[in-house]
């Protein structure tokens, strides 16, 4: 593996890292690299904003240190982990916004998770969006980091304006047209939205194209990853794109996997296969995304599996099939509320703060070979 480290956030609601302080930004970063890690991955964009924005649509919540500093705990963090030699990248979640402040409406009305809408970037108005939030932040970050993630998670809906959209590609590509598709035959062993599926992945890239455009014009030369979303559940996984399609678009791209439900027990070989094997062998440059000190996962709550469980399959999983890096989602758990990283889950599950969990994993990976101090 080229990287090894943690992914997390500084947006709020995670329940990481969106009100740490630069001094507690040095605890973490001096224990990643202590710990024999060499990679860091930052989302300043999620369904919350976790950075000072001059955009009015975008959310500005002044608990978020990011906010309330004006970037600096951000750019603190950044430079801080390339001087321990750390490699770093930024995350920016395209797709999903507050939808008070976002101001428009959701790409269909039952996209809503909470506050949050999920939008696609045929809806009028949000591709230009989401390129000025590129920009943005190649702008604030963009000489600071190694590489940017775009995350357009959720953006594969049929809301009734992609209808017309759909009916004209589908009769370039020979394709059946939207009222044929949506009538889905009920037969569970067969996979019914194969051409639904070839043309969201074509949108996607489309997007994914122009955003591409936009962050080189603003000068940054980094790497450029998109994530590749895999449905996980009892007896089945499903990936949300075409991923011969998508590699051919972009060559320039790696590909970052996840398993949707961050459980190792759950389909385990399938899911590095379709996380790792299956892109690995079409020449993606593949990233994988697993859990860290995250208690994101409502099913834990029938098992008896442990944290500690769970990393060593994630550890023996990455070490067999080795992807080019492995991010561990996840590096502390600071709040009671989180919906990622939630410290009264995590006391629940035996570790008494999220340092003191982090520590362990990081101790697991040296002690099963995977990372050397």
């Amino acid at each position: 593996m080229l990287e090894i480290g943690f992914w997390d956030y500084t947006c709020p609601g995670n329940g990481s890292l969106e009100e740490y302080t630069c001094d507690e930004w040095d605890v973490l970063l001096d224990d990643l690299a202590a710990g024999g890690t060499n990679s860091l991955v930052l989302c300043v964009k999620w369904l919350t904003t976790g950075y000072r924005s001059r955009f009015p649509w975008l959310d500005q919540d002044p608990r978020c240190s990011a906010v309330a500093t004006d970037n600096a705990v951000i750019h603190h963090a950044l430079q801080g982990a390339r001087a321990r030699g750390l490699r770093t990248w930024v995350l920016v979640v395209a797709s999903i916004f507050d939808a008070k402040a976002f101001g428009l409406p959701p790409s269909h009305p039952d996209a809503l998770w909470g506050a949050y809408g999920q939008y696609d970037p045929d809806l009028p108005g949000v591709d230009a969006r989401m390129i000025a939030l590129c920009e943005e932040i190649t702008d604030l970050f963009g000489t600071e980091t190694d590489g940017l993630i775009i995350e357009l998670e959720t953006c594969d809906g049929a809301g009734e304006h992609r209808v017309p959209i759909y009916n004209a590609w589908a009769a370039e590509h020979g394709r059946p047209d939207f009222a044929t598709v949506s009538r889905i035959l009920l037969e569970p062993r067969g996979y019914p939205f194969l051409d639904w599926r070839d043309f969201t992945t074509d949108r996607r890239v489309a997007m994914l194209g122009r955003l591409e455009t936009a962050i080189r014009a603003r000068g940054f030369t980094g790497g450029l990853s998109t994530i590749v979303e895999v449905g996980n559940a009892d007896g089945v996984l499903v990936r949300n794109v075409n991923l011969e399609r998508l590699t051919r678009a972009l060559p320039g791209w790696s590909m970052t996997t996840y398993d949707s439900i961050y459980d190792r027990r759950i389909n385990r070989l399938a899911s590095m296969d379709f996380c790792v094997v299956q892109p690995r062998a079409l020449g993606c440059e593949v990233n994988f995304l697993t859990r860290g000190v995250m208690t994101f996962g409502a099913n834990w709550e029938d098992h008896t599996d442990s944290l500690d469980e769970q990393w060593r399959m994630s550890i023996e999983d990455a070490l067999a099939y080795p992807p080019a890096r492995c991010w561990f989602m996840g590096a502390d758990a600071r709040t009671d509320d989180g919906m990622v990283c939630n410290r009264a889950k995590l006391l629940a599950w035996g570790y008494p703060d999220g340092r003191t969990a982090r520590l362990a994993l990081m101790r697991m990976l040296r002690e099963m070979g995977a990372v050397q101090l």
